[in-house]
């Protein structure tokens, strides 16, 4: 087989390159290829340039924070406000009146009661109220609760 080596065509490296009374061994273009590459010198002469830019200069390409969003009226759609009534990305119910939704949802007189004497009309009102807005308006932690398990089960 002309592939392995014997004593008249000896292994393809370079310590029997020169092998006395023969010729070099053939060396293959791949290996060849290599080795000239290798023994070529490296001529570097572009100049490398780091540049260090500060956060601050960068802040220009972050997105913008949640609460810019929402002073400009876009409500965030993949965050969860804890103090919000309706998860984000909850489908919400249907349209309801105040009195059929809290009716439909076993709310007491007074949860009703203290969302009419704020301006609450309906069901697609009470998403935009914040625990805190609750609180402000008197509700009890008890009631906001009723109220918080009454709009997930509009929103499923």
């Amino acid at each position: 087989d002309e592939n392995l080596a014997d004593l008249e065509t000896p292994q393809n490296h370079h310590k029997f390159n020169m092998a006395l009374g023969h010729k070099t061994a053939n060396i293959s273009p791949l290996l060849q290829c290599r080795l000239t590459d290798r023994n070529q010198p490296t001529n570097n002469a572009s100049p490398i340039i780091n540049f260090n830019v500060p956060p601050e200069l960068l802040a220009i390409f972050r997105p913008a924070p949640a609460q810019a969003a929402i002073e400009h009226g876009v409500p965030p759609t993949a965050m969860h406000d804890p103090q919000s009534l309706v998860q984000s990305g909850m489908q919400h119910g249907p349209n309801l009146t105040l009195d059929a939704f809290c009716t439909m949802y076993g709310l007491s007189q007074d949860i009703r009661m203290k969302l009419h004497d704020n301006g609450y009309t309906g069901s697609n009102t009470l998403t935009f109220i914040i625990v805190l807005e609750l609180k402000e308006m008197g509700f009890k932690y008890g009631e906001i609760a009723a109220l918080k398990a009454a709009m997930r089960q509009w929103c499923q």
